[in-house]
């Protein structure tokens, strides 16, 4: 599974957990071990460039990744949330309700349904916690601005979420796509066909459909959650 989160951000994270349990690194590289044998040892070196930043936790075996996450007395889904890796089955001692897999994925507020905005305007405001039957490799939670996806019986409204898939690039008519218009920034437009041309239509009729002369897809809208109903 993908890390959500960059990787001086978990470093950081792992740096706090340990300190928050009062320990040394080799006291929890002990802890390690006492949880996971010499298989799961993570040695005191190899922590240390864990929260510098300077190797990725994906790099450790599953067990160590096992060990390490028990040596600091993580749940199951707090350390998928936080690092986005996959774990090993629950312990028998852990709670089966720890077990839901969930990944930790930054929102911007670089979509908008409605005029689009500058690219430059896009920050983290936020993170989805996405469940791992959602989760595609490098995919983008946007936070839509606009109105123009709205309609009567709902749509897609202000501050509702969309989940896009960088990695599906084929223009589908009738598909909802994320594309950056050169000068303008990043929109969310349902792709529609008219005549020989393909345009950029809005589900909302008071919104006229647009025919910029370049476009860059970002990805495909493949989930919307709807705000107030998310994680």
């Amino acid at each position: 599974m993908t890390t959500t989160v960059p990787g001086s951000d978990v470093a950081l994270w792992l740096r706090e957990q340990r300190r928050r349990q009062g320990l040394g690194q080799a006291e929890l590289c002990a802890r390690t071990a006492q949880h996971g044998g010499e298989a799961g040892r993570v040695t005191q070196p190899y922590l240390s460039r864990l929260e510098r930043g300077e190797r990725a936790l994906s790099a450790l075996t599953p067990e160590r990744q096992d060990a390490l996450r028990r040596a600091l007395n993580l749940s199951l889904s707090e350390w998928t949330a936080r690092t986005g890796l996959r774990p090993l089955a629950p312990h028998p001692s852990e709670d089966i309700l720890s077990t839901l897999e969930l990944v930790r994925v930054p929102v911007r507020a670089l979509a908008t349904a409605g005029l689009p905005t500058a690219e430059a305007e896009g920050r983290v405001i936020d993170y989805e916690l996405v469940p791992l039957r959602d989760h595609r490799p490098g995919m983008l939670v946007l936070e839509v601005q606009g109105d123009s996806m709205s309609t009567e019986a709902g749509g897609i409204r202000p501050g509702d979420r969309v989940y896009v898939d960088p990695g599906d690039l084929d223009l589908r008519e009738g598909r909802i796509y994320v594309l950056h218009v050169p000068g303008l920034g990043l929109t969310v437009k349902r792709l529609r066909r008219y005549s020989d041309h393909l345009w950029l239509s809005s589900d909302n009729p008071d919104h006229p459909p647009l025919k910029p002369e370049e476009a860059t897809v970002v990805g495909r809208v493949y989930f919307h959650q709807p705000r107030g109903q998310r994680l």
